[in-house]
């Protein structure tokens, strides 16, 4: 099988049908180019390259496939069809359901059959716009940028393997539409809370603030600011739960990070020079990419609070929100790695847990809200 040089990729897997064939280019437009590869197996893989640095959405992706029987006898020509295809910046996306139907009908009606060829592909992909709001604040002003994320579900927890005990079971976990904020809250914004509040305002610890996220703030500081920030919009503000985090972080994908399994260079902010960065604490929020949901700094840069209780295992309060009065020797958990920690902990499914009144110059958070 030829190796597929690729370049800010995203792959999109669709299943289609059946058997083994070389790899064979099929169509070539503008930005986005497509290959299609039949490996050993019951797949035809097609292999979406974007070299834009947005995202786009494809309202459909078509290909005709020539099905010969076992005797080389063409005994069908079949068009697969995948609509409403996400193709992300960087992303490995996954897509399963085109082309189910396809194999079983075949496999009813012809003995051993197998696709022989691709040809006549058609896609129309159009860049995905990120649905960004600011909620307006009582003295006229704009709050916090947030980023509509679209209902889905999803496989929560260690996919790849080489995590934690207590990233499992792998679980599916549904989740509804709701804003997350586009970026970390930053000590511009903190600051203007506690002012606002007669708050005493964070240590920086001499890395400096503006557009830094805000570290060294407690559970009780981000679920305070968040409660701030709704009785100043009329909107419910909190922390997002652990389930509703991951599912954002990892944006459709499967892979250790929203860009795929290996770290990369110059991707995120993380321990020394593992991520190939040149901070050395914290960076300005949305220093890297973006994933394909529009979120920044889901991997590294400051851990995030979360306003869901640690267990060991997962057994349901993943998908829960403490919102008030929590045991000062609870336990919540926080996400997404930070500057001071390694790779492995800045993968999506890794988790972090803390005291709710405990403050480190790694720990930051971001806010959520329903619609």
């Amino acid at each position: 099988m030829m190796k597929v040089n690729l370049k800010k990729v995203a792959k999109l897997w669709l299943l289609a049908a059946v058997l083994i064939m070389p790899r064979a280019g099929i169509a070539e437009q503008a930005d986005i180019t497509v290959d299609a590869l039949i490996p050993e197996g019951r797949f035809v893989i097609f292999y979406l390259t974007n070299y834009e640095e947005q995202d786009f959405h494809c309202a459909y992706i078509r290909v005709k496939a020539t099905v010969k029987d076992r005797h080389e006898h063409v005994v069908a020509l079949r068009s697969i069809i995948a609509r409403n295809v996400a193709l992300p910046a960087g992303a490995m996306e996954s897509h399963v359901e085109a082309g189910k139907k396809m194999i079983q009908v075949l496999e009813n009606q012809f003995d051993q059959p197998r696709i022989v060829g691709v040809s006549d592909l058609r896609y129309r992909c159009e860049p995905k716009k990120t649905q960004v709001f600011r909620d307006r604040l009582k003295d006229g002003s704009q709050g916090p940028e947030m980023v509509w994320i679209p209902a889905g579900s999803f496989r929560m927890g260690d996919l790849q393997g080489g995590g934690g005990s207590d990233e499992k079971p792998i679980h599916r976990v549904s989740v509804g539409r709701f804003a997350m904020g586009r970026y970390e809250v930053t000590f511009a914004e903190y600051d203007r809370f506690a002012q606002a509040t007669g708050r005493e305002k964070t240590s920086d610890s001499g890395w400096g603030r503006g557009n830094r996220p805000v570290i060294n703030v407690s559970w009780y500081d981000a679920t305070a600011y968040a409660e701030w920030l709704s009785q100043q919009t009329g909107h419910k503000y909190r922390l997002p739960t652990e389930a509703e985090w991951e599912y954002a972080a990892r944006a459709g994908t499967e892979t250790k990070y929203w860009w795929g399994n290996d770290i990369g260079s110059n991707k995120a902010n993380c321990y020394r020079n593992y991520c190939g960065d040149s901070f050395e604490y914290t960076a300005p929020v949305g220093s890297f990419a973006a994933n394909s949901f529009g979120l920044y700094d889901t991997v590294g840069n400051v851990w995030e609070w979360t306003c869901s209780l640690y267990e060991d295992k997962y057994t349901g309060k993943e998908q829960q929100c403490l919102i008030k009065s929590p045991s000062k020797s609870s336990h919540f958990v926080l996400r997404g790695g930070s500057w001071y920690n390694g790779v492995r902990w800045a993968r999506s499914a890794g988790r972090n847990w803390r005291r709710p009144a405990e403050r480190t110059g790694s720990g930051g958070f971001r806010l959520a809200r329903r619609p």
